[in-house]
């Protein structure tokens, strides 16, 4: 479980307080600006902020940077790759330990969902954007692979659907959930928001730096999407799932 008290990055966010379960995927909304990256970043101790953090009761301060980076992982938004590098090695990079052959099956697995297999052996610099986000999704997923790390307890991604077509989003999404499933509490901001209503077991909508709306999907109201995106939507029920439909 992460827990934020008071939690404050000048000028950007907060203060904001809650708690994100592990076993959940939880979903960060909200317009541009309204400080999602801000909180994900000082959740994983990586900003200056006030307030504190717990990773499951133990305040993320007093962690080290060995081991935070065995307790959590973070996919930041504009990262900045290795040059020289080819795919696998960057995907390597990710990995606790050796290569295992472990590691090595937890490789293909995440390589059957984001299709990595043809660019492995290819120069990260002749990759498009997309092709680069699903590498460091990859890599980050990894980090904190429940089969490879014991440790792990957190992963949380800055946007991480930014550059991928539909069938990579979805595949993204099922990847966190069933990583969720696994017992780490998984947290990432999204844009779609009818992507946040059918994937997030939780959601928290930020505007303005305040956390103004957080529950289930069904927090996601056309009267919140008003005020907070100001575009008028209307809401659409069926099959047990929802759809907010422009107007």
């Amino acid at each position: 479980m992460l827990t934020l008290d008071k939690l404050t990055v000048e000028h950007r966010v907060g203060p904001v307080s809650g708690r994100l379960a592990a076993g959940r995927l939880t979903l960060l909304v909200g317009p541009n600006g309204s400080g999602k990256s801000s909180l994900l970043l000082a959740a994983a101790g990586l900003v200056t902020a006030d307030g504190q953090v717990r990773l499951n009761g133990e305040l993320l301060d007093t962690l080290d940077l060995a081991e935070l980076a065995r307790r959590r992982a973070m996919l930041v938004q504009h990262s900045v790759l290795p040059a020289g590098l080819k795919g696998y090695e960057l995907l390597a990079l990710g990995v606790q330990g050796e290569v295992s052959e472990a590691a090595c099956e937890e490789m293909a697995r995440l390589s059957a969902y984001l299709k990595l297999d043809t660019l492995y052996g290819r120069s990260l610099s002749a990759l498009s954007g997309g092709e680069q986000q699903r590498l460091l999704i990859a890599k980050t997923l990894l980090q904190v692979s429940p089969a490879l790390n014991p440790e792990a307890q957190l992963l949380l991604l800055d946007e991480p659907l930014a550059g991928l077509d539909w069938q990579h989003q979805l595949a993204t999404l099922r990847l966190l959930r069933h990583y969720a499933e696994q017992g780490l509490t998984v947290v990432a901001s999204i844009h779609d928001i009818n992507l946040a209503a059918q994937f997030g077991d939780d959601i928290w909508c930020l505007h303005k730096g305040q956390l103004v709306a957080s529950g289930g999907p069904e927090v996601l109201t056309p009267t919140l999407i008003a005020e907070v995106f100001e575009v008028k939507v209307s809401l659409l029920e069926q099959d047990g799932q929802r759809l907010l439909l422009p107007e």
